[in-house]
């Protein structure tokens, strides 16, 4: 494959980029109050991406932002997967956050709903695999959080026969 000289120099500046915000993008901030694993800031990554992928007039209908998402995915990073899950899917969610700054000019929990749905469409296009992956991975922990909500599952008129911690 033949680089040009302009792919060159935007890559060199790219990686000068990130080198210079490593900092930035490496550090995790601490968790938010009351919450064991996600920051103030990504809660509310969380709550736009449910917005997004659960939007209002959605077939189930209850909203992405009708159900507290963030709350439940918290919990589930800190009791329910593997301690290195945590870190890497919220590493995840700040490549979202400000990966939409490069591409629609501003940090993605603060867009439009439609435009936050443009921006997750194209993350589950098949032609980048990495991209299409990470999609998958959001797609799966916001959904999965979303169906753990009461009202969700009452909505889709399911009835569990188990009653696990029943005494």
């Amino acid at each position: 494959m033949h680089i040009t000289r302009r792919q060159l120099v935007a890559a060199t500046a790219a990686c000068a980029a990130l080198a210079g915000a490593g900092g930035v993008l490496a550090h995790l901030p601490a968790a938010a109050a009351g919450r064991r694993t996600f920051s103030a800031g990504e809660l509310e990554i969380v709550a736009a991406l449910a917005e997004a992928f659960f939007p209002p007039g959605n077939p189930v209908g209850v909203t992405g932002s009708g159900v507290n998402v963030a709350e439940e995915l918290d919990r589930m990073l800190a009791e329910d997967l593997d301690s290195v899950v945590g870190p890497v899917f919220r590493h995840l969610l700040r490549g979202l956050e400000y990966g939409a700054i490069a591409t629609h000019g501003a940090r993605f929990s603060m867009l439009e709903r439609p435009i936050r749905e443009e921006i997750l469409a194209d993350w589950s296009e098949p032609g980048n695999v990495p991209r299409r992956m990470a999609y998958e991975v959001l797609k799966t922990c916001i959904g999965w959080a979303w169906f753990s909500a009461p009202v969700v599952r009452a909505s889709l008129g399911w009835v569990s026969e188990c009653h696990v911690g029943a005494a």
